[in-house]
């Protein structure tokens, strides 16, 4: 059993972090497990960003929308594999896996004068050059002080006294 923690729409997450999506009319419909690909996203930024896509395995049919989210909440389900879901499922996550990924309908949108929206799996970029090393601890051991920067080329006093022939 497991109960549902967030729902909008026909879109669910229980409460192990599992999506799934209520296919099919609504008195003749049917669960489908989603599979995400991206960490670290809300259950709307996933669904608004569509980062999320069939993993293949569906349900049996049920006579309506809370019948299928009442069948999941007691354990009911019958699952089955459906290899063109599946398949469908791979296209769709390699096309939406790309960094610079926009659902259609926000291009659109954003075309027709709507706020820009920038990806929230993109971290924002940084105003210059950035090290990717952690800073050096200050007025910690003395061997601490004396460790150089590993990127950082150090020049010998021996090196810096004896002039360079030309």
């Amino acid at each position: 059993m497991a109960r549902i923690k967030q729902r909008r729409g026909r879109h669910f997450m229980d409460e192990n972090g599992r999506l799934f999506w209520i296919n099919g009319p609504e008195e003749h419909c049917y669960l489908s497990e989603q599979r995400q690909w991206r960490r670290g996203l809300s259950f709307d930024d996933v669904l608004d960003w569509k980062q999320c896509a069939p993993s293949g395995l569906v349900s049996q049919r049920f006579p309506s929308l809370q019948a299928a989210c009442e069948a999941h909440e007691h354990g009911l389900i019958t699952w089955y594999q459906d290899l063109y879901l599946r398949r469908m499922g791979d296209q769709m996550a390699t096309h939406r896996a790309a960094d610079d990924y926009k659902p259609t309908a926000m291009k659109e949108a954003e075309a027709h004068g709507a706020r820009v929206r920038r990806q929230p799996w993109l971290l924002p970029e940084p105003a210059g050059p950035v090290c990717g090393l952690p800073p050096r601890q200050r007025g910690g051991t003395e061997g601490a002080l004396d460790m150089a920067h590993p990127h950082r080329r150090r020049r010998s006093a021996a090196a810096m006294a004896t002039p360079s022939p030309r």
